[in-house]
């Protein structure tokens, strides 16, 4: 009887030996995920001009950003003047601005606006680059889009 104490005893404390690890091992990764994770800086580009890099399908186009809104000229004749709401440091609602003529509104436009607006969040951010996620909610449904804004310079 004396042995299978032993042997109860040695489990018990082996037990113990693999939990203390698995802790410290949970506690390594929860702190290396926090500790390395990216930290957006997103607040860098709340203000300034960026520009949103065209393709084969979509023409480059210059953004002035400002607190409260934003300019956006797509084209030579092409461009619109929308207001901001900040949700948070990293995620804002674009909007067309009330005074906007209802003739200089698309109609793709006018389902954005009825379904809340542009929303932006921001995703990553390198240097003088912010990766984002744009979001229209058109008749109940979201239509995604990513993208990236260059910041080229601190001005409105």
């Amino acid at each position: 009887m004396k042995g299978v104490k032993k042997e109860s005893i040695l489990i018990v404390i082996k037990r113990n030996i693999m939990m203390k690890k698995l802790i410290c091992v949970v506690i390594l990764l929860m702190v290396g995920a926090t500790s390395f994770g990216q930290k957006l800086k997103c607040k860098k580009f709340k203000t300034g001009t960026f520009i949103i890099p065209g393709d084969a399908n979509i023409p480059q186009s210059t953004l002035k950003r400002n607190k409260t809104s934003q300019f956006e000229s797509i084209s030579a004749t092409e461009f619109l003047d929308l207001d901001i709401t900040w949700v948070d440091d990293c995620n804002y609602v674009l909007t067309i601005k009330k005074d906007t003529p209802e003739e200089d509104i698309s109609e793709v436009e006018k389902l954005i606006e009825e379904g809340g607006g542009l929303r932006i969040e921001m995703l990553k951010t390198v240097k003088d680059t912010m990766y984002f996620r744009a979001i229209a909610t058109i008749k109940g449904t979201d239509y995604p889009t990513e993208g990236k804004q260059i910041k080229i310079s601190k001005k409105y």
